[in-house]
């Protein structure tokens, strides 16, 4: 039997769930690949907008046994949670809801967590990620930069990766690089990511800033909305000179690519087959191609627009915050 030895990390992790019965699945899916890490200890909190006794019952039957004891990792502790906030003026608000947790929780005189996980509830973020997020933050932090990730789609219509903020191509010499580990560290044209890390020193620079505040945000990124801004982090806090934002992504110079333990799968799949929309239609193995045509996205005509506005109201029985 193989040994296992728990990493010395103690994670404190919030997961925003806007609460639907279709999105129990993501849901359970994000749960579990952070109950996978062999780490000390991980609590993990679930902010959701609901408070009805069934909706968090389904909840808990759902995610609790992923909590019980397991005999190989007999040492690491894990905790779940939920804090519920149904009284909102905007379900759009429901990501800011897990800050208290940074600046009270986690950055507490007694707490002995070491890093904070703030993500999306459809965003599935594996102990690979993790672990280069550790590996290039102590090499990057010299110089204020941050290793940030890019969210990717599954395409079944032609079995392709797809980086879901990516629209079109980029120019990867054109832009200022840090070398590291044979990869060049790039601000992508779009960091959004739905999901942030910190550790204690990020975390206690963080709460000190405009970014960590929801109305004073929207100076720092007067572009992003409030649900955007919620997860945005560090980002755009005191960038170093020659770079536009804090984070960035390693690319291989060669292959003119981003590897894969930098891609966080966005669960639903819900952009890559969207033609309305522009998300998820850049592959990942061409975001620095030279061709101009690899991107398959146009804009769709007034007539398709119409007609695909008209579906989703049909659809639609609320607001759906998630990005």
């Amino acid at each position: 039997m193989l040994g296992v030895t728990e990493c010395p990390v103690r994670i404190l992790a919030a997961v925003n769930f806007h609460f639907r019965e279709s999105r129990l699945q993501y849901l359970f899916q994000v749960i579990r690949a952070l109950c996978e890490y062999p780490v000390e200890a991980l609590d993990i909190v679930i902010t959701t907008n609901v408070d009805r006794d069934g909706a968090l019952k389904e909840i808990t039957d759902l995610c609790g046994p992923l909590f019980r004891p397991f005999p190989a990792r007999s040492k690491s502790t894990k905790g779940l949670s939920i804090e519920s906030f149904p009284k909102l003026a905007t379900p759009w608000l429901l990501p800011w809801s897990h800050k208290h947790l940074i600046s009270e929780r986690f950055l507490s005189a007694e707490s002995t967590y070491t890093h904070f996980i703030y993500v999306e509830d459809d965003i599935l973020l594996s102990f690979d990620n993790f672990c280069y997020f550790t590996r290039y933050r102590e090499m990057l932090k010299g110089r204020r930069l941050i290793p940030s990730f890019q969210r990717i789609e599954y395409n079944d219509a032609d079995n392709h990766l797809y980086l879901v903020d990516q629209v079109g191509v980029s120019d990867l010499s054109s832009r200022n690089r840090v070398d590291l580990d044979g990869y060049a560290f790039i601000n992508l044209d779009y960091p959004f990511n739905a999901m942030f890390i910190l550790d204690r020193e990020l975390a206690l620079e963080y709460v000190e800033t405009p970014s960590f505040d929801r109305e004073r945000s929207k100076l720092v990124r007067p572009d992003w909305d409030v649900a955007c801004r919620a997860a945005m982090g560090l980002c755009f806090e005191n960038p170093p000179e020659g770079f536009a934002a804090r984070y960035v992504s390693p690319v291989d110079p060669g292959a003119l690519t981003t590897p894969s333990w930098s891609w966080v799968y966005h669960l639903p799949n819900n952009y890559a087959k969207d033609r309305l929309k522009p998300f998820a239609k850049t592959r990942t193995d061409q975001q620095f191609s030279s061709e101009g045509n690899v991107v398959g996205w146009r804009p769709a005509s007034k007539v398709v627009e119409y007609l695909a506005l008209m579906r989703g109201k049909k659809r639609s029985s609320g607001p759906e915050p998630s990005l």
